[in-house]
C-alpha cells in the first residue's frame, strides 16, 4: 500500500466524519470526474462540495 493511497483514505475518512455521507459522495464524484475527465461529474462534485462548505 503506497503512501498516497493511505493519505487519500485518511482524507476521505475525515471528509465523511465531518460532512457525512453526502460529503463522501461529493468527494467521490469530484475525484472520479477528474480521473475520468468527465466534466459533468466534476462540476456536480464541485457544486456539492461548495454547498457543504458554505453551510
Amino acid at each position: 500500500m503506497s503512501a498516497v493511497t493511505v493519505c487519500v483514505f485518511i482524507f476521505e475518512q475525515l471528509i465523511q466524519c465531518r460532512y457525512g455521507l453526502v460529503g463522501a459522495i461529493a468527494f467521490g464524484l469530484l475525484t472520479f470526474g477528474l480521473r475520468a475527465r468527465l466534466h459533468t461529474l466534476t462540476c456536480v462534485g464541485l457544486v456539492a462540495v461548495a454547498l457543504l462548505l458554505a453551510q
